[in-house]
């Protein structure tokens, strides 16, 4: 069931991006911006990850070189540029795949700061300034359960 929020996704205060159709993955609206110059990708979303934090923005940033290109993943000065256009520069990094950089950040302005207490859980890869956490099994049935789709 897909809600017709008043939450809507982080914005850039930047008109040349170009806004495209994204995917919904919850019932909470999603919309994808391209920047043709600097090849960078952006699905700003609502998506609620831990109930005890409530609905987060996120934002999932990549870079793609055309139209039918692989994903890569940006560097970190392009990821600040990016969070700065989207007002979300409170955001935390919290990644789950080695070519994503995912930033949260909480709608309610009191738990800004506030991470996933899965971090601490979940191993850790680094390669550079970038660190991701692979998804396990325990984390994709833990992810399902919050999001109600258990069987």
């Amino acid at each position: 069931m897909m809600l017709d929020s008043v939450l809507k996704p982080k914005a850039p205060n930047n008109n040349v991006w170009r806004a495209r159709e994204v995917e919904r993955i919850s019932e909470y609206p999603a919309i994808g911006f391209y920047h043709l110059r600097l090849k960078l990708f952006v699905i700003s979303a609502v998506e609620v990850a831990e109930k005890e934090i409530g609905p987060e923005y996120h934002l999932s940033i990549s870079k793609y070189s055309g139209p039918y290109s692989q994903p890569r993943r940006c560097s970190m000065a392009e990821a600040q540029m990016v969070l700065k256009q989207f007002d979300a520069e409170g955001a935390k990094e919290d990644n789950h795949t080695s070519l994503i950089r995912s930033f949260w950040m909480p709608v309610n302005e009191s738990l800004v700061g506030i991470e996933c207490e899965c971090k601490d859980q979940e191993a850790i890869i680094r390669e550079g300034d970038f660190e991701w956490r692979p998804l396990t099994k325990e984390n994709a049935e833990r992810a399902e359960r919050l999001s109600g789709k258990a069987r």
